[in-house]
């Protein structure tokens, strides 16, 4: 009886250690949309975390010191390049000996400009951040994931770069029905709170235009030149992103008579996300 509890417990011991040793390697991003791209190409090779949590407006966010300790658990930090939170995180891990710290960035046609200040966040050296809402960007950005991956884990080359391919192809056919639903519009001018489309905008020759002043609320004077281009170009629809209040986009609606439409710019499922935008600017554009 001795035996078989001695055997039990050696055996026991053994799986614990297994699983221990088994558990896939952690990489860690900023937004959830990074999530997204990591996991298509990874597959089962890596956990992803994220330090954006759903909701929270991830221009002003602020890690947890939890946060910040756990990040030492990851082989990688890959972070968007150009959100104020990273550029404390990337000065603190850039000679770290564990995480291998990886600007998505690189490589991307950035847009900047002269203002940096936006009301409760910062635009690091006038960068617009939101390239990730660009497909032509993110295949970029995918390129320096599958590039980071196989210098962590070489012997899984293969399938990182098959994976690559096939999220490669995915983005091309979201290119293509980009251009075809927003081929023949009523206007190419649509009406949003904080300019988070600016890299779409300019992929697909839209006409942003922000209710946002300079990332502020806007003035009497600003409101009124926004509603009168708005009934001018009898624009109906006034976007926001679920991170800000909707009050003076419904003010803005309500001049117009008009109505708001949300949007998610950091949705977990980036792919199906970009499909639905697409689809309620069309919408919006038409009317």
């Amino acid at each position: 009886m001795k035996k078989i509890v001695a055997l039990i417990l050696f055996f026991t011991m053994i799986a614990c250690s297994s699983n221990k040793t088994n558990k896939p390697p952690v990489v860690t991003v900023s937004i959830l949309p990074q999530k997204y791209l990591v996991e298509r190409i990874a597959g089962n090779h890596y956990k992803v975390n994220v330090l954006t949590p759903p909701g929270a407006n991830h221009e002003s966010y602020e890690p947890t010191s939890r946060q910040i300790k756990e990040l030492s658990d990851s082989k990688l930090l890959l972070i968007n390049g150009y959100l104020l939170f990273e550029d404390n995180l990337a000065k603190k891990f850039m000679r770290s000996a564990n995480t291998t710290l990886v600007d998505l960035s690189r490589g991307v046609e950035l847009i900047s400009g002269e203002t940096i200040e936006h009301g409760d966040h910062v635009h690091l050296h006038g960068v617009d951040p939101h390239y990730w809402l660009s497909p032509i960007e993110v295949k970029k950005a995918a390129r320096n994931i599958l590039d980071a991956l196989v210098h962590q884990s070489p012997e899984s080359e293969g399938e990182f770069e098959g994976n690559y391919n096939s999220f490669i192809n995915d983005i091309d056919t979201l290119d293509a029905f980009i251009r075809h639903t927003l081929r023949d519009l009523r206007t190419r001018d649509f009406l949003i709170y904080h300019p988070a489309l600016s890299y779409f905008a300019r992929d697909y020759h839209l006409n942003q235009i922000s209710i946002e002043a300079e990332g502020k609320e806007p003035s009497v004077k600003h409101m009124k030149s926004i509603t009168d281009l708005a009934r001018k170009e009898k624009i109906k629809t006034v976007f926001i992103q679920s991170q800000f209040s909707v009050a003076t986009a419904e003010s803005v609606a309500r001049e117009i008579g008009g109505k708001v439409v949300t949007l998610d710019p950091v949705p977990e499922n980036w792919l199906a996300s970009m499909y639905e935008m697409t689809r309620s600017l069309q919408k919006a554009m038409m009317e």
